[in-house]
């Protein structure tokens, strides 16, 4: 590896930790271990106090830790107040309608109405202001009296969803499995079905243990490669056609259930049909993207009037870039197959997100079972892009976003991506018992960069100097026999 190659590994390193690290110190810092409440200083202006007791949202009175002295006191009911929902309101001065900072909200015991506005003066000090005075406004979704805290949200969870969440979780691992398995037969691979779940297992054992050093997708191609040594490109290929499959299907399906809830019936303003159609908007591009792309990729025409065939010649490692055309052409020409993994890939994101919506329940988290659907599509797709290990912070961003508007605190989003991460962390470290049994290995960088070697010449396939876009048009497939090389034995593949 050259000197310019280590110092992009090591910038992507720090990068990719730098997102995580301070995504992750933004919500830990706000999210409190235990419960809390709002109330007024000396200047009126809002501030945190920590619950003593655990009394949830029907409070009458409350013992807290005052921040401002360290001691206990007992507060009631009208001393306590909501977090705004917005940062700025219009309010009716004597010299006309002036901009205020909004810093809290007395809300009735039901959440549904404001008894009074708490503002900010240019002076710094807090004004209350009757509702009257406030214009062009309309309550969203009220945050609640108390924010919960990760302790007392996890020592109340509901135990029995909170298990359903994890012992559903090994079906996803079961169908990606069998699904890499007909990708690699339709490429004459002959892998079967259970060495192809262990190497899945072994792929997911060490994403997750070696975050940021080897993928478990580089793993999975890399022992693919071994077992068939003349189609080493095959075998990466069908890796990545594997993992855009089990994207598309998270968007096809977060992308038609936010249009199904952004498109029934729902009031002008509510926000969540708003957020609803946003994720649909995003998801229909994608997949209009997808359509557009696939639509060049495999008509000569297009390709020549986009310049895709001059980018393509550009592209070192001809031989390559010749044999990757090559098996998208053999995809190309067994549409039912691939129509067939991606049918089968629905019922992987649907366990993700039952399991998702069974630890939000165990947490009580206020969502609608219908919005899991939209949320945690759109938060695992976001842990599946290579920005930071595990997806770290970028989840919990996105989480946020999603949830707030249904009054989800900062801890509760916390907590629910937490939850996804757990799970699929306790179930992908089960893959080190195939790593310990079967002597599966991290491939070093040597052996990585052999996979980039030339496969063994096929009758019929073009040289490196054979111009790519000629493959497809050209390509006729053949029959061929697989030749298996050593690998490590494993006692279930």
């Amino acid at each position: 590896m050259s000197s310019i190659d280590k110092r992009k590994k090591w910038l992507t390193f720090i990068l990719r930790w730098t997102i995580a690290v301070v995504g992750i110190g933004w919500v830990i810092a706000n999210t409190p271990l235990y419960d809390k409440v709002t109330i007024v200083d000396a200047n009126n202006l809002p501030t945190k106090a920590t619950l003593v007791d655990d009394v949830g949202e029907e409070i009458t009175s409350a013992r807290i830790v005052d921040p401002a002295t360290g001691r206990q006191r007992v507060v009631t009911r009208n001393e306590l107040f909501n977090e705004p929902d917005t940062k700025f309101v219009e309010v009716r001065e004597p010299d006309g309608i002036q901009r205020r900072r909004l810093v809290a909200l007395d809300l009735t015991d039901d959440l549904k109405t404001v008894r009074r506005f708490l503002i900010e003066t240019p002076a710094k000090k807090g004004q209350w202001v009757a509702p009257e005075r406030v214009v062009n406004y309309t309550l969203g979704v009220p945050h609640p009296l108390v924010d919960q805290g990760i302790v007392p949200m996890v020592h109340h969870a509901d135990r029995s969803y909170l298990w359903c969440a994890v012992l559903i979780f090994p079906v996803t691992f079961l169908i990606t499995g069998f699904r890499w398995h007909l990708l690699l037969r339709a490429l004459d691979i002959q892998i079967g079905a259970a060495r192809a779940f262990v190497i899945n297992m072994v792929g997911a054992f060490y994403y997750t243990f070696m975050p940021g050093s080897t993928g478990g997708d580089v793993l999975k191609a890399y022992y693919a490669a071994k077992l068939a040594p003349g189609h080493r490109t095959r075998a990466v290929m069908s890796v990545i056609v594997d993992r855009a499959i089990g994207l598309l299907a998270l968007i096809v399906l977060g992308g038609a259930m936010a249009g199904y809830l952004a498109f029934r019936q729902h009031a002008p303003d509510d926000p969540v049909a708003h957020r609803c159609a946003q994720v649909a908007g995003g998801a229909l591009l994608i997949i209009a993207g997808t359509i557009a792309g696939l639509s060049v990729l495999y008509t000569p025409f297009l390709r020549r009037i986009t310049g895709f065939d001059f980018f393509l010649r550009l592209l070192p490692m001809q031989t390559q870039v010749n044999k990757a055309l090559q098996t998208m052409e053999i995809y190309r020409r067994r549409p039912g197959l691939v129509l067939g993994t991606l049918a089968m890939t629905f019922p992987v994101h649907i366990t993700v997100i039952f399991s998702a919506m069974c630890a939000g329940m165990a947490f009580g988290l206020p969502l609608t079972p219908g919005y899991y659907w939209v949320v945690v599509p759109v938060v695992v797709l976001a842990g599946s892009i290579p920005i930071s290990p595990q997806g770290a912070g970028v989840m919990e961003f996105f989480a946020i976003l999603l949830t707030s508007r249904q009054g989800c605190t900062v801890s509760q989003a916390f907590a629910l991506t937490m939850s996804i991460r757990l799970v699929q962390i306790f179930w992908n470290l089960v893959g080190g018992l195939f790593v310990l049994r079967g002597g599966y290995h991290a491939p070093t960088e040597k052996e990585q960069e052999s996979m980039e070697g030339d496969d063994s010449a096929d009758d019929g396939e073009p040289t490196q100097r054979q111009a790519v876009t000629d493959v497809i048009p050209r390509y006729s497939e053949e029959s061929r026999t697989p030749v298996v090389s050593e690998i490590p034995r494993s006692t279930s593949g």
